[in-house]
């Protein structure tokens, strides 16, 4: 157990002892029981960034003129520099809906595309999601980087890559639920959920809904029209701000506060409906009872007639389960063989090094051999020579071989002292060789020689170690590729997949067709109900016992109130010197970006970002629009160092500005946001990757050349 877990069976207690002489320890359990551990969430980083490597879009102009769109991107900041309305927000656009599967490019620009093509990384793990947007979104998310994608598809082999294929879509709904999940598992995201009372006061209902990866990603891709706020702008609605923040940071106990939140909401619900009873009921006297009768006896025959009609039943329920059990098999074995893919990846590399240093070593090999056959040759031309010269030094010629003159020996004298030649009498012009000298350099080549043999003996002996090394690689490269291709086949469960999808489209088209005939009976139901209930409290002339039942859920809101405001106590004790950190690094941004009247950040209980400025404590509508865009700029960034200098939170490193400035038509402002994001480019490089369009020319100049594209004046993007 963590420092930040709680423990779950001293909680139970904890809260039954504040209300034991109402409810039991068993109770108080159920009341609180939730599906997962209330020790899900963890702020501790998973050390992941999300970085885009390149994006290829395609299609056809209105105009009918062909376009292709390719671009490498890289970390730190790219910027797209061009005049409003010529293509940079359709850039961002394209790049969120291959990322979250939700599309908002204008109406008139979708109709251009044809397909998209985007090269994304996750840690060291490198993914393309194709979008063929001709075949109504339809396309698949690979394990494996564009160029191979392109080469793949060329040769028509991406079909037979199915273990390298995290999944396929055929619409535009599936790509976002499946690629939400994809994220979710990446970086330990989950569904948080909101409630929402309906306008009318005397309606109690109220609505459910979920944050999804597309709500999250505002926290990755900040629209020119959503400055003005810290996130956006429907972001107090059901506090979804709040639990964008909480998500992303990981805070403790998060996952408990939000379910049992839900369940508090449902139980005031639950409450409003019987008040409203008790109050129809109370309103109810003898005098309505023929009226009650009259209706319920029209309702009671109407729904008779339409009984005849015949009865609707759908219940696809079980292909739901199927389909999720389905699912999940297949994202495990997915899972698992992306695992050993990875592992028989890097084994693989390993063999390649050693089969790499096994090359060289041979290399080397022939290399010194040659300069072996170089010097023996050397050492035997010299050795002959040797040879030669003792032999004629020490001939002794007795007589002329022409004439057969006997040669005297003062002619021998006379040759020893000057050297002039007994037979010819000429003096010789050349030197011999000195003998000494011969003989050393003959010792010189045999010692270097040795030299070589010995070296080769080395070599030759770290080959052979080599290739030991290099065959037991490769009998562990064999067993990894054994467990590979051991990883079961989901050809099968994906076609069955396919017929659920069917079966369940199907019925969705047939409750379609009849919805207002299920709509009707329904209401005719509840009002039958209702009306036959009134009638039967009018018969019993008694009180209703809602006031028990009220009791019973009163109380049951009271434990869920006690055990929300303890886990909020105890999350901000846990939570503390996390939010302290954030606190700290906001500040320090908020400072180096210009603001130095805001001298101290604090996050409050409810997650509010509270400045300091002139001794006066401001939120974040009040600051000035200058202000805000360099608060929202310094605050996203506190978030990534969170990860890079603490190993905190879950941001995934990754931020798409889309016309900042565009509110702040101050020249200062301007040069001084361009100084801004020249120096987050310079001290965050390669930590993390920043998207800014912009049509001020002054933003080009904000990173390196490689990394800006720059349009002239009336220019399109693409």
């Amino acid at each position: 157990m963590s420092n930040t877990d709680i423990n779950y069976k001293n909680f139970i207690s904890f809260v039954h002892q504040n209300f034991e002489q109402g409810i039991s320890l068993e109770e108080v359990e159920e009341i609180l029981h939730l599906e997962e551990d209330y020790n899900k969430d963890s702020p501790a980083s998973l050390g992941k960034s999300l970085v885009i490597n390149r994006l290829i879009f395609s299609g056809k102009k209105i105009s009918g003129e062909d376009f292709y769109y390719d671009q490498q991107l890289y970390t730190g900041v790219n910027v797209w520099i061009a005049d409003n309305q010529k293509g940079k927000s359709t850039i961002f656009k394209i790049i969120k809906f291959a990322l979250t599967g939700t599309e908002n490019i204008k109406p008139d620009i979708k109709p251009w595309i044809n397909e998209i093509i985007l090269e994304f990384q996750i840690g060291n793990s490198v993914y393309t999601n194709y979008i063929n947007w001709v075949n109504k979104a339809k396309g698949a998310l690979y394990s494996f980087g564009i160029e191979k994608f392109l080469k793949f598809r060329e040769n028509q082999k991406l079909n037979i890559f199915e273990k390298e294929k995290e999944f396929d879509f055929s619409s535009k709904n599936e790509l976002e639920e499946k690629i939400q999940d994809f994220f979710f598992d990446h970086f330990s995201f989950y569904t948080l959920k909101y409630t929402q009372k309906n306008s009318s006061k005397e309606d109690f209902e109220i609505n459910t809904a979920n944050l999804s990866w597309s709500t999250y990603f505002k926290s990755i891709y900040l629209e020119s029209n959503n400055y003005e706020y810290l996130f956006f702008d429907k972001e107090t609605f059901g506090a979804q701000g709040r639990k964008i923040f909480e998500m992303i940071l990981g805070l403790p106990l998060t996952y408990p506060i939000n379910m049992l939140s839900i369940q508090r909401d449902k139980v005031s619900e639950d409450i409003g409906k019987l008040k409203l009873t008790d109050k129809s009921i109370k309103e109810t006297s003898a005098n309505k009872k023929e009226i009650i009768n009259k209706r319920y006896a029209e309702v009671s025959k109407a729904l008779e007639d339409l009984n005849k009609i015949g009865k609707i039943h759908f219940d696809e329920k079980p292909l739901i389960e199927e389909y999720n059990k389905l699912h999940t098999k297949i994202n495990d074995n997915r899972k698992r063989a992306r695992i050993i893919s990875e592992e028989y990846q890097i084994e693989k590399e390993k063999l390649n090094t050693l089969e790499e240093e096994l090359r060289f070593l041979e290399q080397d090999h022939v290399k010194v051999n040659e300069e072996i056959k170089r010097l023996t040759k050397q050492e035997l031309n010299i050795g002959l020579y040797i040879d030669a010269e003792s032999f004629f030094s020490n001939l002794d010629i007795k007589v002329c071989p022409h004439c057969e003159i006997e040669i005297s020996e003062n002619k021998k004298e006379q040759e020893r002292k000057d050297h002039v030649c007994g037979l010819c009498g000429e003096t010789p012009k050349q030197q011999k060789i000195d003998e000494a000298e011969l003989q050393n350099k003959f010792s010189r080549i045999k010692d270097e020689k040795n030299g070589y043999s010995n070296k080769i003996a080395l070599i030759q002996n770290n080959i052979n170690l080599q290739k030991i090394k290099a065959e037991n690689q490769r009998k562990l490269l064999a067993e990894v590729y054994s467990k590979l291709v051991s990883v079961p086949s989901d050809v099968t469960d994906m076609n069955r997949l396919k017929e659920i999808e069917n079966q369940i489209e199907t019925i969705t088209n047939e409750r379609d067709k009849q919805r207002h005939l299920l709509n009707k009976r329904e209401d005719l139901i509840k009002e039958e109900a209702v009306l036959k209930f009134q009638l039967g409290e009018i018969a019993k002339e008694r009180v209703t016992n809602n006031g028990l039942t009220l009791e019973k859920y009163f109380l049951k809101k009271e434990v869920l109130n006690f055990a929300l405001k303890s886990l909020e106590r105890k999350r901000i004790s846990l939570n503390k010197e996390i939010i302290s950190k954030l606190e700290e690094l906001i500040l320090k941004e908020i400072q180096a970006f210009g603001l130095s009247s805001i001298n101290k950040i604090e996050i409050n209980d409810k997650f509010d970002l509270i400045f300091t400025q002139n001794q006066v404590n401001v939120n974040f509508s009040e600051l000035t629009e200058g202000e805000k865009l360099r608060a929202k700029l310094a605050f996203y960034l506190s978030l990534i160092q969170l990860d890079i200098e603490h190993n905190l939170g879950r941001h995934p490193r990754f931020l798409i500005f889309d016309a900042p400035g565009s509110e702040e038509m101050i020249e200062d402002h301007l040069h001084g946001l361009s100084e801004i994001f020249k120096n987050v480019n310079k001290r965050f490089s390669n930590k993390l990757q920043i998207f800014v369009g912009s049509a001020i020319r002054e933003f080009s100049q904000i990173t390196d050349v490689k990394k800006a594209l720059v349009k002239g004046k009336n220019d399109f993007v693409f």
